[in-house]
């Protein structure tokens, strides 16, 4: 009995892990989103420049150091307690404490401002990659799809000339049919194997390109639950490109990247400002020389030093002046980028648009394509079996009605990845 038990049990956790296996294209999805290596770089992206943020506001703060020494000075040295000079052994100790801070830097404010839009900008980029990605997913998911419908196609269609042979072989055995005729079927059988082979050879490399895509080693079975529907456009393209214009990353970051080109020359000019510094040390010493003690000493010793200090640039050989005229010609670059991602995004739409509307109009006529063929083979079927026919007549009608439903499945497909396609161009959402 309790073998039977841990039977069942193991059957039970199999079937657990066969439906654990079991992947929605939204499960596609998030596995990537949460396990692709080259999302994970680009996010370091972002946490590396939130670092540069702090380094930036550190360079508001003064800094500070202690020194301290031990030294051993002998023949003709220096006497640190009167300045004269003597001959003899001395052994000192100084300790010593110092900070500056910059009052004035106003390029370290157009530093903090620049790391803030870095690491805006980084979060952006890091979704362009994210939505590469899911183009990805969704293209394979959908070639997966399909592949599975046409082998289900092919494999229903074969049944039928497996059936359709069975039936002239009997009229063969009994002298209602030719020889030729269930040679001809045989031929087309082994034709239709072929395709089925085909197929499957295709959807072999659709699955094999997801797992490679997901970065998976184990065997995943890509199930879609979603119906996929009909229906025309209801918007203009430019319409469509007003909403997803200001929505889309590559713009965006192509304006963060803009900015951070002026702020760029704003940089550079702050080399003609001023900078002010403040500082402050004290320091005090010790000698063996004298007989108060090292407390004593060091107190009596004590030294304070506070300044301040202006730097004013004057000429610096057109060093400063160049880096401007250099900023502002990236900055010039920065916008045409924008212009350029605006106008890329605006063709990528119109592209995707018009493909949308021709797969719709193709999934249409080969709706209507199917439901003919499918009533003009019903009646060569009909004929054929009557002896009205020949086979090749039957097998151009048996092939056309195939190539139909094949077209139709490559038109309902292409119509729902391009109508994906075309919803995530206007919400950046899927």
């Amino acid at each position: 009995m309790k073998k039977i038990f841990l039977i069942l049990t193991s059957l039970l956790s199999l079937a657990l892990m066969a439906q654990e296996k079991t992947w929605t294209l939204q499960d596609c999805i998030q596995y990537a989103l949460d396990n692709d290596l080259s999302l994970k770089e680009a996010a370091l992206d972002t946490e590396f420049y939130q670092k540069e943020i702090t380094a930036a506001y550190g360079n508001l703060l003064p800094n500070a150091a202690l020194y301290a020494d031990h030294q051993y000075n002998f023949g003709s040295v220096i006497d640190p307690t009167t300045n004269a000079r003597v001959s003899s052994d001395i052994q000192s100790n100084s300790l010593s404490f110092s900070s500056n801070i910059e009052l004035f830097n106003w390029g370290n404010f157009i530093h903090i401002q620049t790391t803030k839009l870095q690491k805006e900008k980084a979060k952006f980029d890091q979704e362009i990659k994210k939505n590469e990605l899911i183009v990805r997913i969704v293209q394979t998911f959908t070639q997966i799809q399909y592949d599975k419908e046409q082998i289900e196609l092919l494999e229903n269609q074969l049944k039928n000339t497996e059936i359709t042979l069975n039936q002239i072989q009997k009229e063969f055995e009994l002298g209602n049919k030719a020889k030729s005729d269930v040679y001809e079927l045989m031929a087309n059988k082994i034709s239709e194997e072929q395709l089925l082979l085909l197929a499957r050879n295709a959807f072999k490399v659709s699955e094999t390109a997801m797992l490679n895509l997901l970065n998976l080693k184990e065997k995943i079975d890509f199930l879609s639950t979603e119906e996929l529907r009909i229906a025309p456009l209801q918007d203009e393209v430019e319409e469509l490109y007003a909403v997803g214009s200001a929505l889309r990353p590559e713009i965006k970051s192509a304006n963060l990247q803009k900015e951070i080109a002026r702020k760029k020359i704003q940089l550079q000019r702050s080399n003609f400002l001023p900078r002010i510094n403040g500082n402050y040390s004290l320091s005090s010493f010790y000698v063996d020389l004298e007989t108060a003690s090292l407390r004593d000493q060091f107190k009596n010793n004590k030294n304070h030093y506070l300044g301040l200090s202006i730097q004013m640039p004057l000429f610096n050989r057109w060093q400063t002046r160049t880096a401007i005229q250099q900023a502002k010609i990236e900055w010039a670059q920065a916008d045409l980028q924008v212009e350029q991602q605006k106008q890329a995004y605006f063709n990528a739409l119109r592209e995707v648009f018009t493909q949308t509307e021709n797969a719709y109009d193709n999934w249409r006529k080969a709706e209507e394509n199917v439901a003919a063929q499918e009533i003009s083979f019903e009646k060569t079927e009909e004929k054929y079996r009557l002896g009205m026919l020949d086979a090749y007549g039957y097998f151009a009608a048996k092939n056309g009605l195939l190539n139909a439903q094949n077209a139709l499945l490559q038109a309902k497909y292409n119509y729902h990845y391009q109508s994906v396609l075309l919803q995530f161009y206007v919400t950046n959402e899927w």
